[in-house]
């Protein structure tokens, strides 16, 4: 099985980590043996309940928490996140899931997300399970999402981004994914995207929002027939067979890596960036122009070109050759 190592020349530091890391600090909790990833949904709730390491919330002081869900944070298709302070002390981003979520969509994301403990992954603090009031608590992340650093502009114009802080951020992604795709019961992601991979302060990435994630049984696959992902994504081999692996998540990271060397949205009317980069590539056509150029410069372009094929190798349409998380 190939892996896929990037050891280029990297002009501001002595040595450059492998792309797919085999390395991280914290860990992963691997699931119990027992875990069956199609549990039922009254069972899958009630692991929800009995979870110890959660805190549980009521309503009410969710509501005291967030000062009445005075302050949003955003929105999306499963609900609204609004910022809070928890304790009085420590700021928390409490995720609302919008009225009429099935509970056992809830528990499968809760319990998923509780499971995985790593340094890049936003931790999960608690929940509310109360009738028509089903929330997660997590850690407040305060720069951000990497798709406004890459996509939005303030008063100055674009924010300023190395190509070394990008290359950080893109190692650190694929260590968290590689350790989830590692456990007894693999974890896919489903929806890796710049807008899911907060950034904290010193620009070091947490993944986020679980909401499509799937625990997959030991074998690494599980067939659905319901479409996750985002549009510019979305693993072209899952929508055409319903089988989710690991490597869906690897296609997604490809999609990431392109808008991390190009700052081009993975959408752009009515060509994905993929489907942009690829076909140059195979056609033999030179791909320097479509580098960002805040980094498109001689001494950057080798190694450029090489993350580019990487993300080729990534965005393969055959998913065995795609590369591993390692």
């Amino acid at each position: 099985m190939e892996s896929c190592v990037c050891a280029c020349a990297w002009p501001t530091a002595p040595t450059v980590v492998a792309l797919f890391a085999t390395g991280y600090e914290e860990g992963v909790a691997e699931a119990p043996h027992d875990v069956d990833p199609m549990t039922n949904g009254h069972v899958v709730f009630q692991r929800v309940e009995n979870n110890c390491s959660l805190r549980y919330f009521t309503e009410n002081e969710i509501r005291q928490i967030t000062r009445g869900y005075s302050i949003l944070l955003g929105k999306g298709l499963f609900g609204k996140v609004y910022k809070g302070m928890l304790d009085g002390r420590c700021p928390v981003a409490v995720k609302r899931y919008i009225h009429g979520t099935r509970k056992e969509e809830f528990a499968k994301e809760v319990i998923v997300h509780s499971q995985i403990n790593h340094k890049n992954v936003v931790r999960l603090l608690g929940c509310c399970t109360e009738e028509n009031a089903l929330m997660i608590v997590m850690e407040f992340i305060c720069n951000g999402n990497l798709n406004d650093i890459l996509h939005c502009s303030n008063t100055n114009g674009r924010v300023p981004f190395s190509l070394g802080k990008r290359l950080d951020i893109a190692i650190e992604v694929a260590e968290v994914l590689w350790c989830m795709h590692s456990m007894y019961n693999p974890v896919l992601h489903g929806d890796i995207k710049p807008a899911n991979i907060l950034v904290d302060e010193n620009l070091s990435p947490k993944l986020s929002d679980f909401g499509r994630a799937r625990l997959l049984c030991a074998n690494g696959a599980q067939h659905t027939n319901n479409i996750i992902g985002s549009i510019g994504y979305v693993d072209p081999a899952f929508c055409m067979n319903g089988i989710l692996t690991p490597k869906s998540d690897v296609y997604s990271f490809g999609v990431v890596l392109l808008e991390i060397i190009t700052r081009k949205k993975a959408v752009d009317g009515t060509i994905t960036l993929a489907q942009r980069f690829t076909e140059a590539v195979e056609q033999g056509k030179k791909v320097m122009h479509l580098f960002d150029e805040d980094i498109n410069n001689t001494k950057n372009m080798n190694f450029l070109e090489d993350i580019g094929k990487l993300a080729v190798k990534c965005l393969r349409r055959e998913v065995e050759v795609r590369p591993e998380m390692v």
